[in-house]
């Protein structure tokens, strides 16, 4: 199971993913596929003019995506309570190739609610030789800033929406085929936005009956933006045990192989 590889991995003491500064410098050390060039300096208007462009030739919906086979899990509230959101689908705009629409569904207290969202990508950065891939065949890498906006079914309970920002590490291969970027090592990660786990998104969450409002951030790997209060129990480090305390805020079941956002499908029956 992933979460359980990684967790005896990495041995975490993590506390909330920011971005750092030499991570997200616009260096284009490295070259952009096909024609597109990343500008080293540049104003807002040249950037958005590149990140453009290089989309127009390069599709991030797959890395967007991924191909996990499980949900990413993260903290929502004053509290830290475990929250997990699961992406079905996503498509590109037809006519702005960094726009992304998705659906999936949350998990919350066990309640599982729907959600439609859309993701904006107004910036990217080249990623260092960290990145598992390989520079031989002429690959290249970046992190993708985004803006998103994700709402739930408005007919739910306690439905609600968030507004945030997301980071995506991509790499891409000499056919502009993107997928999602991984990182050699147990810290070659750590000075990037998503410290390697890949994606990250953090916002702040709006209740559509009462307007009140919430921090929310999830990940990959939960482990790269585990609170202080929480790391503090033992959330984040090895072994394949987690701290009781942890329960009252929802990850005592983070070793079951509770797989919620698979679909059921229907009986097939032959007369």
């Amino acid at each position: 199971m992933k979460k359980r590889y990684l967790l005896a991995m990495l041995g975490l003491a993590a506390t909330a993913c920011q971005p750092q500064s030499t991570a997200t410098k616009e260096a284009a050390s490295q070259p952009a596929p096909a024609t597109a060039q990343l500008a080293t300096k540049s104003t807002a208007a040249d950037t958005t003019a590149a990140v453009l462009d290089l989309l127009r030739q390069v599709d991030l919906t797959t890395a967007w995506r991924g191909t996990r086979d499980e949900a990413m899990d993260g903290f929502y509230g004053p509290d830290n309570y475990r929250i997990s959101f699961y992406i079905d689908t996503m498509r590109r705009d037809e006519h702005q190739p960094n726009v992304f629409y998705f659906e999936g569904r949350d998990r919350y207290k066990r309640t599982i609610t729907p959600f439609t969202g859309t993701l904006t990508v107004t910036r990217l950065a080249p990623l260092p030789d960290t990145v598992a891939m390989e520079h031989r065949l002429g690959n290249r890498a970046y992190s993708a800033f985004a803006s998103f906006v994700l709402r739930e079914d408005s007919t739910a309970k306690g439905a609600g929406h968030c507004t945030g920002r997301a980071v995506l590490d991509f790499q891409v291969n000499t056919k502009n085929q993107a997928a999602q970027a991984s990182f050699d090592g147990i810290d070659s990660g750590w000075d990037n936005p998503t410290r390697g786990c890949g994606q990250v998104f953090r916002g702040v969450w709006l209740d559509n009956r009462t307007g009140q409002r919430k921090p929310v951030a999830w990940a990959n790997f939960y482990g790269v933006i585990v609170p202080e209060v929480l790391s503090d129990l033992g959330l984040g480090e090895r072994g394949d045990e987690v701290n009781p305390k942890l329960a009252r805020y929802g990850w005592n079941t983070i070793m079951e192989n509770d797989e919620w956002w698979v679909k059921s499908p229907k009986p097939n029956f032959t007369l």
